[in-house]
């Protein structure tokens, strides 16, 4: 499915950081466990305020390519001032934006195949 291409994705998330002016959230699209064709685009996003692995990335649910957001686990724990708390939430916002913004793209695809 080309929701899943890497060239898919990236297109998508560009159009998503011009559109919603979000370049200050650190995204990047991977190969997924390296493969290339229509399983190969992950998103990965860097928190500013937390170390945490984070992903975005579709699975099919009821039959249907839902994106989902997975936070990797840590080891450690996080202690936040005021102002880190206020960057991890507004990143949670953006992050939450972004996946709806690929949710949206997708359910564009699949309803015109």
């Amino acid at each position: 499915m080309p929701y899943r291409d890497r060239t898919t994705v990236e297109r998508w998330v560009n159009e998503y950081i011009v559109s919603h002016s979000a370049d200050s959230l650190g995204v990047a699209v991977l190969d997924n466990n390296f493969e290339s064709g229509p399983n190969s685009g992950m998103v990965v996003v860097t928190l500013r305020s937390a170390s945490t692995i984070t992903l975005l990335h579709p699975e099919i649910r009821r039959g249907m390519p839902t994106w989902v957001v997975t936070f990797e686990g840590r080891d450690a724990s996080i202690d936040l001032d005021d102002a880190d708390l206020r960057l991890l939430a507004d990143d949670i916002a953006r992050l939450a934006e972004l996946r709806s913004f690929l949710q949206q793209k997708t359910d564009e695809v699949v309803l015109t195949h």
